[in-house]
């Protein structure tokens, strides 16, 4: 009996010591400037985001450019827009676009679900959820380039969009990779490996800066010249690049600048902070989870710490001069 109650205590102890040391640790700033209220409300709550915008639950849209009257059918999910045409797909793998009155243009049917796709005139560059990378011809109805990826286990959430770059298409591949093939002839000109994770590992941002292409998997951000190619290795919540600087979220609470080059320049740590996002205007401004909007200048010197109205626990979208969280939006301001 005597073994078996040390037995039992030591097993007590381990719980709570156990308990203790997994605790979780939250943001809590002890400068806050002031508390940020909402500039308006919108028609809808946000039911579904992808990096090329948000989705509410009336079937409206959010862009880069703000809220639309385009309205997608039910059960479909917007995923970017050009020139009058805006893109969107159902989870069985339903690809439609549609006019600027929300009228259906064009629509095919995939065997798998579209990861994520991006539109240019009449050309619609796809990646499908089995990583398969495809470019559609609208006009012709006609697949001008498709190639199979390797098999991929599972994605991060936060899913790249291709990009078309001059006679250039840029595919963000789910097993960490860039895809670079030539529009007219549709033959691959470079493959880039970015990370080689088969959990997670596909690209979750795609950008130019300058000369410079910027892709990052959730851990590792390479910025690409006709020289160079830089490399960063960290836990990667989010990117933006400004001007000629790269600035790098990780999952610690850092945000890191770098140059074109991604040559570290200065870093600055938030402790236990936990970035969903991050937007520019007259600042750097972080989102972060615990209900904080962290501005700095884009030298990294100043800081001011506002307190929003709510936690972030569920779907964002920004632009580069907005916030949208729910159905509530605040405006940032402008760069001059």
């Amino acid at each position: 009996m005597k073994i078996f109650n040390i037995v039992f205590l030591l097993l007590i102890s381990f719980i709570l010591f156990s308990g203790c040391s997994s605790k979780r640790e939250y943001f809590e700033p002890k400068n806050v400037s002031y508390e940020v209220s909402y500039d308006g409300t919108l028609p809808a709550e946000i039911v579904d985001v992808t990096r090329g915008g948000a989705t509410l639950s009336n079937g409206q849209i959010i862009t880069s450019d703000g809220l639309q009257n385009i309205k997608v059918p039910q059960g479909f999910t917007f995923l970017g827009n050009d020139n009058g045409k805006y893109l969107a797909t159902s989870k069985c793998g339903k690809l439609i676009v549609l006019n600027s009155k929300s009228k259906i243009i064009y629509k095919r049917k995939f065997e798998n679900a579209i990861a994520s796709a991006e539109i240019k005139k009449s050309k619609i560059a796809i990646v499908l959820s089995s990583n398969r990378e495809l470019l559609l011809d609208m006009n012709t109805d006609k697949i001008t380039f498709d190639l199979q990826g390797d098999s991929v286990y599972a994605l991060d959430s936060r899913i790249a969009a291709p990009y078309f770059l001059n006679s250039l298409i840029i595919y963000p591949t789910l097993d960490g990779k860039l895809l670079i093939i030539d529009e007219k002839s549709g033959k691959v000109v470079r493959d880039v490996v970015v990370g080689n994770e088969k959990f997670f590992g596909n690209i979750i941002y795609l950008g130019v800066l300058g000369n410079h292409l910027v892709a990052a998997t959730n851990k590792r951000v390479i910025s690409i010249n006709p020289k160079s190619m830089g490399i960063l290795d960290e836990d990667v919540k989010d990117v933006i690049v400004l001007k000629n600087r790269i600035f790098v979220f990780t999952k610690d609470g850092s945000v890191i600048l770098c140059d074109a080059d991604l040559n570290e320049l200065k870093r600055r740590k938030f402790p236990f902070a936990v970035f969903a996002g991050a937007i520019y205007g007259n600042f750097i401004y972080m989102i972060e989870r615990g209900g904080y909007l962290i501005a700095t200048d884009i030298d990294l010197i100043s800081t001011n710490i506002y307190k929003m109205p709510d936690n972030i626990d569920s779907f964002l979208y920004f632009t580069k001069d907005a916030l949208y969280y729910k159905d509530k939006f605040f405006k940032l301001a402008k760069k001059k």
